[in-house]
């Protein structure tokens, strides 16, 4: 036997301005599935209702469904129930071939790219506001968020600086000198 699942506290209007108050309803299949569908409650004159919306495999999955709906969708399914929309058009058979026989290889952003996001702070941005505040904000960081910072905004070269041994203020201090570098 049918239900309501829910009764949507807004009205949704037709094209010639009927005012609806929609519902999604719904009930189990003798397959033992949930099928939904929405009807739509006039101020004045006779109910409508869609066609089947949603096919799910309980009836939780189903309120599941029904409590998400928007009021866009639920304007969409309206238009349905009264035969506004113009018919979606069959699909073609495709006409070529595949170009390829598997999808491309994943490709994995490079080192300097992969620090970067992972970058607590743009220093070049924050050096914007003054070298004082870079310094102060740096020296909030660990040893590890700093050394992200120098190989994401590549500041120093690997061969020129031991970032594994330096300590906090000296990577600060790294950081400070490769933008200003950069700025000049």
């Amino acid at each position: 036997m049918a239900e309501v699942l829910v009764d949507y506290d807004i009205r949704v209007a037709g094209a010639d301005g009927r005012l609806y108050e929609p519902q999604a309803c719904g009930r189990a299949r003798a397959d033992g599935l949930w099928e939904g569908w929405i009807e739509f409650v006039p101020i004045e004159g006779e109910p409508l209702r869609t066609g089947r919306e949603t096919t799910q495999p309980n009836r939780d999955d189903l309120m599941y469904w029904a409590q998400g709906l928007t009021a866009t969708y639920l304007e969409g399914a309206l238009r349905r129930a009264l035969g506004d929309t113009p018919p979606i058009p069959p699909r073609r058979a495709p006409t070529r071939s595949a170009a390829f026989d598997a999808p491309a290889e994943a490709r994995w952003r490079s080192d300097a790219a992969h620090a970067r996001s992972r970058a607590v702070l743009d220093p070049f941005h924050v050096y914007a506001e003054g070298a004082d505040v870079l310094r102060n904000q740096l020296n909030a960081l660990s040893e590890d968020q700093l050394r992200n910072i120098i190989h994401g905004y590549e500041l120093a070269e690997p061969e020129t600086v031991d970032l594994t041994g330096a300590r906090r203020s000296e990577l600060a201090e790294v950081i400070l000198r490769g933008v200003e570098q950069r700025r000049r």
